[in-house]
């Protein structure tokens, strides 16, 4: 669930003033609880959801170098995020899902690629003289963001970047990702078709972060669209309306209802990724996700 403020967060705050406590614990009593590859394959699967629906990467283009300790809000129930570093926003994931995307072009079956910086930069919207160095920035920022998860079982540290070679002369580039993000994105449904949808859409941000958000969705949503308009600080009067319905009518949302006290329901449709918002399993009843509310 998110907080009461948008996210729960103001930006103009000094995040490093305020100490994050660790935002989970593991514990099992009565005894050692045997390791099964299956539990941990299916707390991977939250991955997408976990870092797309959430404020982890605001949903804006910030303005300005933040860094510090903070809480990440997911959508997912029961599963806690921080993150540690600078703050990341809708440039620095445009970013990561360029390399993501290139490293799927190239069949990639590890989570390392090697491109061209000038040719990853075109791919990420920064062309010009100046965009390699600003997405070498951005590289930057996401190998410095470190991130703690986890649920009532499982805590694991990541990074969304493990390490980053530049060669300046040449401009190539030998980027490793943090397995766990990569891989999850890498064996998600639909990761190519979901990384050029955000794409077309160019500097929306907004747009862009609720685009992941139904893109992770396994079950339905009730959404508040006044107080997500309310993320959209340069743009009030944005129709969030609309912008549903462009994601219904290319597969991303099944149907979408909306009630009389302005209140919209979406359920999630034919090109919804793995990752579990709502932590829906077979044979077990989820609730409905509020996103907003």
């Amino acid at each position: 669930m998110f907080h009461s403020s948008s996210f729960g967060l103001e930006y103009g705050d000094d995040a490093a003033s305020t100490p994050l406590a660790r935002p989970f614990g593991t514990s099992v009593t009565g005894g050692l609880a045997a390791w099964n590859p299956a539990d941990e394959r299916s707390f991977g699967d939250l991955m997408p959801a976990l870092f797309l629906a959430s404020d982890l990467f605001a949903a804006t283009y910030l303005r300005g170098a933040r860094a510090g300790c903070r809480r990440v809000n997911p959508l997912v129930p029961s599963a806690a995020v921080a993150c540690e570093g600078p703050w990341l926003d809708q440039g620095d994931l445009d970013v990561y899902l360029a390399c993501v995307s290139l490293a799927l072009r190239q069949g990639a079956r590890t989570s390392r690629l090697r491109c061209h910086v000038e040719e990853a930069a075109r791919l990420a919207g920064m062309g010009g003289r100046t965009g390699a160095v600003r997405f070498a920035n951005r590289l930057k920022r996401l190998h410095e963001a470190r991130m703690e998860y986890g649920d009532d079982r499982f805590a694991a540290q990541v990074q969304l970047l493990s390490s980053v070679v530049h060669d300046v002369a040449s401009g190539g580039l030998r980027i490793d990702f943090g397995h766990e993000f990569f891989d999850a994105l890498r064996l998600s449904s639909g990761t190519a078709r979901f990384i050029a949808d955000r794409a077309a859409l160019g500097r929306d941000a907004l747009g862009k972060w609720l685009l992941g958000v139904v893109w992770t969705l396994r079950d339905t949503c009730l959404i508040d669209l006044q107080r997500l308009r309310a993320l959209a600080a340069n743009d009030k009067g944005r129709d969030i309306q609309q912008l549903l319905q462009e994601f219904a009518r290319r597969g991303y949302i099944r149907d979408m209802v909306t009630r009389s006290d302005g209140m919209v329901i979406v359920r999630p449709g034919r090109l919804a990724g793995q990752g579990s918002v709502c932590g829906g399993s077979e044979g077990r009843t989820s609730p409905v996700c509020h996103l907003l509310t």
